[in-house]
């Protein structure tokens, strides 16, 4: 029987320093293993310490490598497999901008106020929508707009938050 892949969203706190995310994915390039989104900002200025969220599958074996292999590495204060708790929250923000025919405009309008998005830029003739979501939603909503001549899109990748304050390692 072969060991099903699952996706994983793991949340890393590391030190913010020269080097560390470079150590973070090498040691998923180095093994091979795929990094699906990567996501990493400061989280704390006082302390130096920086959130790093990795969404990447594997069988429940590579996924345990993974995670022992990141608490090895000396800059990871703590590691949590968010995608293994019963609550969490998770998001991506896309930017989407559109070739905008005049005849177009209302309904790219209601596109954008049916998926709660916001309109950053109109010049009638190119548009630049903001839209904060699932992963699903946001697909849903490239799904949505492709009629209407994607120049260009970007995507944040996945940030996540749990729900509580029972995992949290101190």
């Amino acid at each position: 029987m072969t060991e099903s892949h699952s996706k994983h969203i793991l949340s890393i706190m590391v030190d913010n320093e020269p080097g560390v995310l470079a150590r973070v994915v090498g040691l998923f390039s180095g093994r091979g293993y795929n990094i699906e989104s990567l996501s990493v900002s400061e989280v704390d200025s006082d302390k130096f310490l920086s959130r790093v969220t990795i969404v990447t599958s594997g069988t429940k074996n590579i996924i345990d490598q993974i995670k022992a292999q990141l608490l090895k590495l000396i800059p990871v204060h703590n590691l949590i497999d968010i995608s293994e708790l019963k609550t969490f929250i998770g998001k991506e923000l896309i930017l989407i901008k559109l070739d905008v025919k005049k005849k177009s405009v209302s309904k790219i309008y209601k596109h954008v106020k049916d998926y709660g998005a916001k309109i950053l830029f109109d010049n009638r003739t190119e548009m630049i929508i903001e839209f904060s979501g699932t992963p699903s939603e946001i697909s849903s909503m490239i799904k949505k707009l492709r009629s209407f001549n994607i120049i260009e899109l970007t995507r944040s990748g996945l940030v996540s938050i749990a729900l509580g304050k029972d995992y949290i390692k101190k």
